[in-house]
């Protein structure tokens, strides 16, 4: 990840991280929001707060509220395709998904995710803007995912304590992330946090289809919630390989793990248990958070060479039917 000097921060399938402000990168356009407003001079903007949309036609008075916002990064959503969904629709997904955080964690909204307004505009705190049918959300400029992290014990068990207690509390809200992994967690001002959340929603009426990528990653998720969205288990087998192989680079280190093939093994064979037993599938949803922070907890571990409670994470898994 770069942080400054003309470069994109980080790039995922939907989303592209950049600077809102850097002097370290004047004479740059694309990956500097503030820069790219000042070269574009759009005709309007919009600005979205959590209740109320705000058009503004003069793209000074904006630049004047970026200027000089260096704690800030801004997610520009990608143009997207057939599985992953448009830019507009991936921002309306994650903007919804802010709003219902924000009746969730309450006043802590910034203490458990790095979802925080940019600036005010007439009394209303802004969390978005868009122009030119470009989609841009704003951030805690933060960027130290857990993958890239030297965990000590001390640090590990802190890592498993916030996360499990944001976990939570969605759960009891009946409220998932939909997409956990190593790269959605990230360590921002002595807390780790749950960024991405376009994919997050009401475990009762979401994930109905597989097409768009709602099912989430497949590398830290359970076959069964693929199933459910209409996957068989073969075909599960050779979306799971593509993605394998498509996303070596990020995954490496987790391939290497021997405890990565022994999950690897027993969620397929669980799976197969699952469908043979009839389980009712729309009572696990509820837990798909659980499993894939389970299974970040067993990769971690053995990644850093870390001991774990496995009573804990046997408890998190236990409703797929698996133990370690």
């Amino acid at each position: 990840m770069i942080l400054e000097g003309g470069k994109y921060i980080n790039e995922g399938y939907k989303g592209i991280t950049m600077d809102v402000f850097s002097q370290n990168s004047k004479k740059d356009v694309e990956c500097n929001l503030y820069n790219y407003i000042n070269y574009k001079k759009p005709s309007s903007l919009l600005l979205y707060g959590l209740h109320k949309q705000i058009r503004v036609y003069d793209y000074n008075e904006i630049l004047e509220l970026l200027y000089n916002k260096k704690e800030f990064i801004v997610k520009k959503f990608k143009r997207g395709n057939i599985f992953l969904g448009n830019d507009k629709r991936n921002f309306k997904n994650e903007f919804i998904s802010i709003k219902k955080l924000a009746k969730i964690y309450n006043d802590k909204l910034n203490y458990y995710t790095t979802i925080k307004p940019i600036f005010k505009y007439h009394g209303v705190d802004i969390y978005a803007l868009s122009f030119n049918h470009r989609f841009y959300i704003f951030q805690e400029r933060c960027y130290k995912t857990i993958d890239n992290i030297k965990f000590t014990q001390k640090e590990f068990n802190k890592f498993i304590n916030d996360i499990y207690e944001s976990l939570l509390i969605l759960q009891k809200s009946k409220y998932i992330h939909n997409d956990i992994k190593a790269d959605n967690i990230i360590y921002c001002n002595n807390k780790y946090k749950l960024i991405d959340w376009d994919l997050s929603g009401s475990i009762y009426n979401r994930f109905k289809s597989f097409a768009r990528g709602t099912g989430g990653n497949f590398m830290f998720n359970h076959p069964i919630k693929f199933y459910s969205l209409g996957l068989s288990l073969f075909i599960f087998k050779i979306f799971y390989y593509i993605f394998k192989s498509r996303d070596n680079k990020l995954y490496n280190w987790v391939y290497k793990l021997k405890s990565y093939k022994i999950m690897e093994a027993k969620s397929i064979a669980s799976a197969s248990l699952l469908i043979n037993k009839n389980v009712n599938l729309h009572t696990l949803t509820k837990h798909y958070d659980m499993y894939s922070f389970a299974l970040l907890i067993i990769y971690l571990a053995e990644k850093n060479n870390l001991k774990f409670s496995k009573p804990f994470v046997n408890n998190l898994i236990k409703p797929f039917l698996i133990s370690i």
